[in-house]
């Protein structure tokens, strides 16, 4: 499969959840942290044909995940959270961002394809 064929995952990385979202509010999930989350969310990548992730440093609770990612073969990036923020404030705030924290994974994702 061709790089371009190749979607991008935003992942959003709590202590007891991530919530992924490929470019589009439809192809959101949310998968709980642990070994079977892990597989599942790799599942929901493959179907997705997802090739890059990325996610917001979370205080070490993104080590794993990347690490998962990273084994099944996806390049992962992770971002420093006021790059995100930042770019839910100036850039894309005004049309799409909630004030609240849920729909950080839509921003990684448009963040950084």
């Amino acid at each position: 499969m061709a790089q371009n064929d190749l979607h991008v995952v935003g992942i959003d990385v709590a202590k007891d959840k991530v919530d992924a979202c490929v470019r589009s509010p439809a192809q959101r999930q949310t998968f709980p942290t642990g070994a079977e989350g892990r597989r599942k969310l790799m599942a929901w990548l493959r179907r997705h044909k997802v090739g890059k992730a990325v996610m917001e440093a979370s205080g070490g609770y993104e080590r794993d995940w990347a690490k998962a990612l990273r084994t099944a073969g996806i390049e992962v990036r992770i971002v420093d959270p006021k790059r995100v923020r930042n770019f839910a404030r100036v850039g894309w705030a005004s049309c799409q961002k909630r004030c609240d924290r849920r729909g950080d994974d839509r921003l990684v994702c448009r963040d950084l394809r």
